[in-house]
């Protein structure tokens, strides 16, 4: 029960930074349910076997739910600019789906010091930016001055790279896509705005693959769970994502840039210290 009540709160903090940071809370989130799964498991069970994979399916569909409803109070304010979305979208679903399969077979600690790389030069540039205090000019619907400069190269490797990432994590992209936004000029709200809809088809295309895995290579995980969805977690994660979001409502758009990014290098920070943290 314990772990279920700490769930509903991870879920009330996910809804938070998932509308204020584009932060879904994968990083939090997948610890929390492999926990729950062996806690609640019998040891020689397939479900406790299996526990890190139904972590990473459970809490891409919450991040498909959560970013999902974040993106429609969002696109309901006005605040997500699609110039930038599409094809990046398309190519980030790629990413996606190769991710969640290549993650299968490539080793994860080769994906882990890749993403801790990648952090660490992500810290540095916010943290430089920071020290330069550079004002970055808004971007507003009908422009299209910026979306200009994602050429299609770019747009696809990086789209390809940040999804795959992302899906063999079980976590959001925005961790990529904000800062790959602020690069291009992007004010912090404008950015954090567009990493939820581009959470979305990470999201979908894992939770997709997930599905056809199943269906082609079926596994009886128990009476808790929806395929690899262990369902007790995912209502929990939900209602609390659910009331994070209307807590962080009020919040939202109104924090200045520079405090705004402040607070997502500290998340920043906080996730690459979380990598080290074990999970079993």
């Amino acid at each position: 029960m314990e772990l279920y009540l700490i769930l509903l709160g991870a879920g009330v903090i996910s809804g938070i930074f998932t509308l204020l940071f584009g932060f879904a809370g994968g990083f939090v989130v997948v610890p929390l349910v492999y926990h729950t799964i062996r806690w609640s498991e019998p040891t020689n069970s397939l479900a406790h076997q299996m526990a890190f994979k139904s972590a990473v399916a459970t809490s891409l569909l919450f991040m498909l739910l959560n970013t999902g409803l974040a993106t429609y109070r969002q696109y309901q304010q006005g605040k997500i600019h699609t110039p930038y979305l599409f094809p990046l979208a398309y190519w980030i679903g790629l990413g996606a789906i190769l991710g969640t399969v290549v993650s299968q077979y490539l080793s994860a600690d080769l994906l882990k010091w890749c993403f801790v790389l990648y952090l660490c030069v992500t810290i540095f540039d916010c943290i430089q930016r920071q020290i330069k205090g550079s004002q970055l000019e808004p971007i507003y619907p009908s422009s299209k001055k910026h979306a200009n400069h994602l050429n299609q190269k770019k747009q696809s490797f990086m789209g390809i790279l940040m999804g795959s990432i992302a899906a063999a994590l079980g976590v959001g992209g925005s961790v990529m896509t904000v800062p790959f936004f602020r690069r291009k000029g992007l004010d912090m709200s404008s950015a954090v705005a567009l990493a939820n809809p581009l959470s979305v088809p990470v999201a979908l295309a894992g939770c997709i693959t997930l599905v056809l895995s199943q269906l082609f290579h079926a596994e009886d995980l128990g009476g808790h769970f929806l395929g690899y969805f262990h369902y007790p977690a995912l209502l929990c994660l939900f209602v609390g994502g659910y009331f994070g979001l209307k807590i962080a409502m009020p919040w939202s758009g109104r924090l200045s840039n520079p405090l705004h990014e402040r607070g997502y290098i500290v998340l920043l920070c906080l996730v690459l210290c979380s990598i080290f943290l074990p999970t079993i």
